[in-house]
């Protein structure tokens, strides 16, 4: 017996393998399906316009392949993280969302990894192998958005969810500082809705409830917004250090026509500290303009410190013992 969907013509043509009008029909929409979700399909969707023995005949010529439980993958396309990622959420019949680290990395947000990590609805969770998965009450629209076709939690989620980890001593708070500066930089979240949402969840009776708590309530942004991840780290270890706040992205005119502008300074004491990644050069003629640009900032009285990609890893410690002693000096 089949289920009654396209019984007639199917049959005998999946039987006698050549191809039907309804088979036909079946592979274009299961391409077309696949085609906007990373080339992964589940037995429920084929089963909305397909029958049983559709499903059955494409696996046989593995022209299918398993992935999980009722999820499919083309044979022969393109294998992915994003495909991965939407394969687990869909094993939970869609229930399911990409959270955690996962999450931050589909944000783009630091700590985040091309793991594979889902959170699926309290006393649903499922189990796969190499999926991190997690679960939770709290899985509606307000946590839950589409990136890439695919459900994944909304940042300011995000940053309450990687508490739990800096909890169990799996991440670092500084790490999880870094990626609420990111979110705030790119306009994700603000710091009122990650309140909201820490109180939404539970506040400090969640599991890394303090952390959060403790963030936001030591937390302060720069005065001005930088342009990228690296400085947002420079940032983290100029306050570290214990240097004094600086002004980022702070305008020097170098002449009536001419002008640049600077990652972090202290204008008072004309004193500046610029992140200088070696790939960032671009070739010569970038390097001269650099050169003379700095030179021209020397002219001006300006002293600056530059910090390299290595010196950012390893903790900018020299850079920040000149930048010290220099302000000092300046009084």
């Amino acid at each position: 017996m089949d289920d009654g969907t396209n019984t007639d013509v199917s049959t005998t043509a999946d039987r006698s393998g050549t191809l039907s009008k309804a088979g036909v029909d079946f592979d274009r929409r299961m391409l077309e399906l696949a085609g906007h979700q990373h080339s992964v399909v589940t037995r429920e969707q084929l089963l909305e316009f397909g029958s049983r023995r559709h499903v059955e005949h494409r696996l046989k010529k593995r022209l299918l392949e398993h992935v999980h439980d009722g999820v499919y993958r083309l044979a022969g396309s393109p294998k992915s993280w994003h495909q991965q990622l939407l394969a687990a959420t869909l094993a939970s019949s869609g229930a399911s969302c990409v959270s955690f680290r996962a999450a931050a990395e589909m944000w783009g947000l630091p700590a985040g990894s091309e793991i594979v990590e889902i959170t699926s609805p309290r006393h649903r969770r499922v189990q796969f192998d190499n999926v991190a998965t997690h679960e939770s009450r709290f899985l509606s629209d307000l946590d839950v958005t589409c990136l890439h076709g695919i459900r994944v939690t909304r940042p300011a989620r995000v940053i309450c969810d990687l508490a739990l980890l800096v909890a169990r001593g799996e991440l670092r708070a500084s790490t999880l500082e870094l990626a609420l500066h990111e979110a705030l930089r790119r306009d994700l979240v603000d710091v009122a809705r990650v309140w909201k949402e820490w109180e939404r969840l539970g506040a400090v009776l969640r599991p890394g409830g303090w952390v959060v708590k403790e963030l936001l309530a030591n937390f302060v942004p720069p005065v001005r917004r930088t342009e990228s991840t690296p400085e947002l780290r420079l940032l983290q270890l100029l306050r570290a250090a214990g240097v004094p706040e600086p002004v980022p992205q702070h305008r020097v005119d170098l002449s009536s026509t001419r002008w640049a502008r600077l990652d972090f300074a202290w204008p008072e004491a004309k004193v500046y500290c610029e992140f200088d990644p070696y790939k960032w050069h671009g070739g010569r003629d970038k390097y001269m303009r650099d050169t003379t640009r700095r030179l021209e900032l020397a002219e001006n009285g300006w002293f600056g410190v530059p910090v390299t990609d290595d010196e950012l890893d390893s903790g900018a410690h020299l850079a920040t013992r000149l930048l010290r002693q220099h302000l000092a000096r300046a009084g």
